[in-house]
């Protein structure tokens, strides 16, 4: 054992001890802070769009208008949230008139609940200034002031020569050229690419679709119907969006006014919504309601066995390419002079998995450092759901499956290491293991949404998929047949695993030339060694 234990140590040595290995463990948790950080700034660093609006009709420009206009404080309002929360002091520590703090707390949970509802709330009290004076009392003596965020998308000035009035066909024709990024149009004194052009026709209400009492044919008209949104962009879609909202919206109001309904009552009746409690027959009586906490923690498992795939990665990458470089370099034969096979190879299992678990304590010591350093709103999420995981009995079953993942894995690709001089003839008998490896990730999202399906059920009774399926499951509660027959199974998959292996390193460890065809390698496994 003590010699196990050395050559564990020095396999472990090797590798935290370079240089590359630290830049490749720090290089995850800085990509990460990287894309965290870029992403939380990514609606401000959208680039102004500029639209052009030709209503021939005359009836939808100020739907159009108020349509954009909308948006923009949606998104005024979604950052001003961010930064209330963010400033705010707790309300345990001021003594101020509860009436405004009321009425803050009233549009957080609006926000939180429904935000169509908090945004006409936001609009019909005043919109920034109010809630700006709202808040003032409650927010820090040293917190910056509030930067409003500015428009993403501002109308443009028509270029010279275009008639307004012209037929659609010819208006799309002069605008194609702009459209499509040939010609630009003036604002200002910058020159501007033209994102969107909003063309609605004189005749746009003889396409207006009204309930059928039977189905109307088909027509083979393919000309445009309706409101023309002319666009390059087809992935930006909440300029198009917010217009056909705004549109029908105001379409239905003509239809109530002519049909006499009164338009607020309407309003009102639409604005009304039932809350839907979801409630967890497995918890106890007067605890059922199911909270953030419990949704996270019931897709938390996702996130462990994402960890122990990456980790599983780096660490059987390590194994190989070490026990190739070794054999190929003929360090081997000098190690196998004072030790024996299989004490060697127990070595490099203990060396190379202590290995990944120090890769895994830098990347959570490094988004500890991370979430202490980067406080924000997202970040205070992110805390809380720690505090959720750290609290429930995700930990004894990611440890549990790592280890036995890690073992599992190890020592198949320990062997295969053994029979290859080079990486380039391990990549063959790679490609089969690694094929293996995609199929739990890939499943993954499916067996998080029914982690007692068939699917679940069978994947977990597979050795090469039970760490990953059954940590899948661990939130979910598992039938107790599962949970203790695939533990066994697997725990006695590892140990055929390790002993099958060590028959073939010992065997393959000194061996040169090509690497044995599959009747050869069975041969291996049969062969009884001294």
């Amino acid at each position: 054992m003590r010699v196990t234990l050395l050559i564990a140590w020095r396999e472990y040595l090797e590798n935290v001890k370079t240089k590359g290995f630290w830049i490749g463990v720090l290089l995850v948790p800085i990509v990460f802070f990287i894309i965290f950080h870029v992403s939380s700034r990514l609606a401000t660093a959208t680039p102004t769009r500029y639209y052009l609006l030709v209503d021939q009709s005359g009836q939808y420009a100020d739907s159009v208008e108020s349509a954009i206009r909308r948006e923009h404080q949606r998104r005024v309002m979604l950052d001003f949230m961010r930064y209330l929360q963010e400033n705010r002091i707790e309300s345990n520590s001021i003594q101020i008139s509860n009436e405004p703090a009321n009425q803050m707390d009233q549009l957080i949970d609006d926000f939180s609940n429904d935000e169509v509802a908090a945004l006409d709330d936001w609009l019909s009290n005043g919109g920034l200034a109010f809630a700006l004076q709202m808040s003032r009392p409650y927010l820090r003596a040293d917190t910056p002031d509030f930067e409003e965020p500015r428009p993403q998308f501002v109308a443009a000035v028509p270029p010279p020569g275009l008639n307004l009035n012209a037929p659609p066909e010819q208006i799309v024709e002069t605008l194609r050229p702009f459209l499509n990024g040939e010609q630009r149009l003036q604002a200002g004194d910058n020159q501007v690419s033209l994102f969107a052009l909003i063309l609605i026709p004189a005749d746009v209400g003889s396409d207006i679709v009204r309930p059928a009492p039977v189905p109307t044919g088909m027509t083979d008209d393919t000309s445009p119907r309706g409101v023309q949104y002319w666009a390059g962009n087809l992935t930006d879609t909440r300029l198009s969006s917010a217009i056909q909202t705004s549109i029908n919206n105001a379409i239905r109001q003509q239809e109530y006014t002519e049909l006499n309904i009164d338009v607020d009552a309407v309003r009102d009746v639409q604005r009304t919504r039932l809350p839907v409690s979801r409630l967890d027959p497995g918890k106890v009586a007067g605890d059922e309601q199911v909270s953030l906490a419990d949704t996270f923690r019931q897709w938390a498992p996702m996130g462990f066995v994402y960890l122990i795939f990456i980790s599983l990665m780096q660490s059987v990458q390590y194994l190989l390419s070490n026990t190739i470089e070794e054999k190929s370099n003929r360090i081997i034969e000098v190690l196998l002079a004072s030790v024996t096979p299989g004490e060697l190879m127990m070595g490099k299992l203990l060396g190379i998995g202590a290995t990944g678990i120090t890769t895994i304590v830098a990347w959570l010591g490094s988004f500890f450092v991370f979430i202490r350093l980067y406080q924000t709103v997202e970040t205070a999420m992110i805390v809380q759901i720690l505090d959720v995981l750290l609290s429930s009995d995700l930990i004894p079953y990611f440890v549990f499956y790592y280890v036995c993942c890690y073992a599992l894995y190890a020592g198949i690709f320990l062997a295969i290491g053994s029979l290859c001089n080079t990486l380039k003839e391990a990549q063959s008998l790679m490609m089969p293991l690694m094929m293996v490896l995609v199929v739990p990730i890939l499943t993954m999202s499916f067996i998080a949404q029914d982690p007692n399906g068939t699917m679940a059920r069978v994947m977990s009774w597979i050795p090469l998929f039970t760490p990953f399926t059954m940590m899948n499951r661990a939130a979910a509660q598992p039938p107790m047949f599962d949970v203790v027959g695939t533990t066994i199974l697997l725990v006695v998959s590892t140990i055929a695993v390790l002993w099958l292996s060590g028959r073939v390193f010992r065997q393959g460890i000194l061996r040169t030339g090509q690497p044995p065809r599959i009747l050869e390698l069975w041969r291996m496994l049969r062969k009884r060694t001294n």
